[in-house]
């Protein structure tokens, strides 16, 4: 759905869906809303330190088929409506007909300010939009997965018609320029009104309809490139070269990544240059993407689509964020260099004198996991049973934020399956402050991505209380079919829960007036500051050693284990640094003006031969598989920016002691409650006690600085062996 002075759900790749098109709760909707806005009275702050340990202990899909009910529905998140699914039809019609009526109110010389009838418009439409999209997305019940579609429908001609209203723009407008409100008030205003302009509200009739167009051609085009993308490819054995033909028994082999650790180059290369060969038709679908998009942005009045993106966020024009990037990359040469030699220290071992190639990279640093730091799954899971790491969730939060998340029973119908555990986020003098509806295991036709959805946001009613945020928290974790034995964790798993619940916490703890604004409603370099600092905690000894324990013996995970893990995490963090750059450099440079002045093939290699450690491949295309210039086009430096900030957060914060309730009051009263009702200049720098802008210099050395540590960690390790 298009954004209505909106910016609508849109599932994020990697991390989360968001939305920021919300409305304010009133207690004469509750039948359309969250039943009773869940009772936020204060609550007991008692903390069980092994609860989650006991309740996943025997956790199946055997155990989930016997909790299955056949009592009445009391409907999906307790809304009572959405015990069939022809309810979502009512919901949408009621927030059709309650606009209409705050539309009214917007254009009355009697009205409020006129930001609050706007985010009460945006919560109506959000909190059925956003309900919707998350059901298209999820594996549920069929029919209601077609009414969910049916009610997106509805809401997005509704989006529309807000859209395009140049009297409500003019309204806003008005009120903006003659002062309106107090500074919060006129930030957030701003922000409608710059949504409003994204979408070509000053644009005349016969632009506007063009800008239509290319909106929805864009959707199109993004969808057909992402598919492809992920594109899978069936190899006949007869089609392999003579030399693998003995190799496979198999009529056909099936290749869906560019990395295989197979023994064997031959076939590690012939994996990666099968992956990333041309498509003609994916690049001809890229170029159409790319035209359009700067198109749009031409037309919305922007010289290129990474301008368009990048305004109001911490690096907000593209010659800021190209110099950002180029000095990392700069910064960090060296150090990828010294990965690269020692990953052909490890290949030599193989008796071959080959430089190291991109097809070796997850090969050797395998190599190095478990021949020089001899680390192996078995040994590690048994202490990170996903009981544990909720436990581990649990200590961190009640530690930094005096919260503590508790198993609640959910009524017949409320979740979409039976594994699906709902917690609420008790604070110990607020009381509860938010609710997590946790849908943890891998299914067969589940969405295959870790993310996070907003359900409902926070914002601040009429007579001072808070509407409770409600989340989706969204992973992918291969469940034990033991019912003996609990779900382990790989330490990728363990990262990925605490970084999504860095997402959830961030929402939950989110007091802004309105919830336009509110927790991950925010742009994207803020939004993945709280996420990232997260995964901080998954190696920090101090932190894990309170809940990593094995789950048959209780013994506590050793130091030396743990030490062996933590360098195996950082051991090449230069070199996957440096890609993950290159991928912000060429999603970053594809999105200036077009058209571009070389072939995207050239463009990318000389961009692989100025700054990679490793050489470009002829004949290959890796950008025509980076599906996140989809989702994130023109904006992935974001994920950049947000690792330095969250870096820096850590090491100057937290380091010294990472349970510090004062530190963590100081991060949520800083940062985590503000969401977007601050500029994200502003948000940082408060974060810092700064009394000046937090420099591309500053962020440069805060990742750069970490980075040298662990590599030199990792060569102590690596001559003592």
């Amino acid at each position: 759905m298009q954004r209505l002075i909106i910016n609508c759900v849109r599932l994020r790749a990697i991390v989360q869906s968001r939305s920021t098109l919300g409305v304010l709760y009133r207690s004469s909707h509750t039948n359309s809303s969250i039943a009773h806005d869940f009772n936020a009275s204060s609550t007991s702050s008692s903390f069980d330190s092994s609860f989650f340990s006991n309740h996943f202990r025997h956790l199946s899909p055997l155990s989930w088929l016997k909790s299955s009910t056949k009592e009445p529905s009391q409907g999906l998140f307790q809304i009572k409506e959405l015990a069939t699914p022809s309810g979502f039809r009512v919901l949408a019609e009621r927030v059709v007909n309650r606009c209409e009526d705050l539309l009214d109110e917007c254009l009355s010389p009697t009205r409020r300010k006129i930001v609050e009838i706007l985010d009460e418009i945006s919560d109506e439409i959000c909190r059925v939009a956003d309900l919707a999209e998350f059901i298209r997305n999820v594996d549920a019940d069929h029919e209601l997965k077609q009414a969910a579609e049916q009610a997106y429908g509805m809401l997005h001609h509704l989006v529309e018609k807000m859209n395009t209203n140049r009297k409500l723009y003019e309204e806003a407008k008005r009120a903006y320029d003659n002062g309106e409100g107090d500074e919060t008030d006129r930030r957030v205003l701003k922000l409608y009104l710059i949504d409003f302009e994204r979408c070509g509200i000053r644009l005349n009739e016969e632009n506007r309809s063009n800008y239509l167009q290319l909106h929805e051609d864009i959707l199109q085009l993004e969808n057909h490139f992402r598919l492809n993308a992920h594109r899978s490819y069936q190899i006949p054995r007869k089609q392999l070269p003579e030399k693998l033909k003995t190799r496979f028994d198999e009529r056909s082999i099936t290749i869906n990544s560019a990395h295989s650790s197979d023994c064997d180059e031959d076939v590690r290369e012939f994996v990666f240059r099968t992956y990333f060969r041309y498509e003609p038709e994916q690049e001809q679908c890229l170029d159409e993407l790319l035209r359009k998009r700067y198109e749009l942005a031409k037309l919305c009045g922007y010289p290129s689509y990474s301008h368009r993106t990048l305004d109001n966020t911490l690096l907000n024009k593209p010659e800021y964020v190209t110099e950002y990037l180029e000095q990392i990359m700069t910064a960090i040469r060296p150090l990828a260099d010294r990965d690269i030699r020692l990953m052909q220290i490890l290949k030599n071992t193989q008796s071959t004198n080959k430089p190291v190639s991109p097809w070796d990279v997850a090969k050797l640093e395998g190599k190095f996991r478990s021949e020089i730091l001899h680390i192996n799954t078995q040994e590690y899971t048994p202490y990170f049973s996903l009981g544990a790491c909720m436990d581990g969730l649990n200590l961190i939060f009640n530690s930094l934020f005096n919260v503590t998340l508790k198993k609640q029973t959910t009524l017949p119908g409320e979740v979409w399956h039976p594994s699906v555990v709902k917690l609420s986020v008790d604070h110990a003098t607020e009381g509860t402050v938010g609710y997590i509806y946790c849908d943890l295991f891998e299914r067969k036709e589940k969405l295959p991505h870790d993310c996070h959805f907003t359900i409902q946001c926070s914002r601040r009613r009429a007579d001072g209380s808070f509407q409770l945020p409600i989340v989706v928290l969204h992973v992918n974790i291969p469940p034990s079919n033991n019912p003996n034995l609990p779900t382990l964790l790989t330490l990728g798993l363990v990262e990925n829960l605490f970084h999504e619940f860095g997402h959830a916490m961030h929402s939950a703890l989110g007091r802004t007036r309105y919830q336009h604004a509110s927790g991950t409603r925010c742009q994207t370099d803020i939004a993945e500051i709280p996420s990232q600092w997260m995964e901080y905690f998954v190696y920090e000894p101090r932190v894990v050693k309170q809940f990593a324990r094995h789950y048959q013996t209780g013994e506590v995970i050793p130091d030396e284990l743990l030490q062996r893990l933590q360098l195996a995490q950082n051991c090449f963090q230069a070199h996957r640094t440096q890609v993950q750059v290159i991928s912000a450099m060429f999603d970053h440079l594809f999105h200036g003006p077009y058209p571009l002045s070389e072939p995207y093939a050239n463009l990318y290699s000389s961009l692989l031969t100025k700054y990679s450690s490793l050489p470009s491949i002829s004949s290959t295309h890796p950008y025509l598989k980076f599906y996140h210039l989809v989702d994130y086009g023109a904006r992935f430096s974001s994920y950049i920016i947000a690792r330095s900030i969250a870096s820096k957060i850590w090491h100057d914060q937290f380091a010294s002691d990472p349970l510090s309730k004062s530190a963590g009051e100081q991060f949520r009263k800083n940062f985590l409650q503000w969401g977007g009702e601050r500029e994200p200049n502003e948000l940082v720098g408060n974060t810092f006690s700064l009394t000046k802008k937090l420099t591309i210099n500053d962020m440069t050395k805060a990742i750069t600085d970490e980075i040298k540590e662990n590599v030199q960690k990792r060569d102590y390790l690596f001559r003592k062996k």
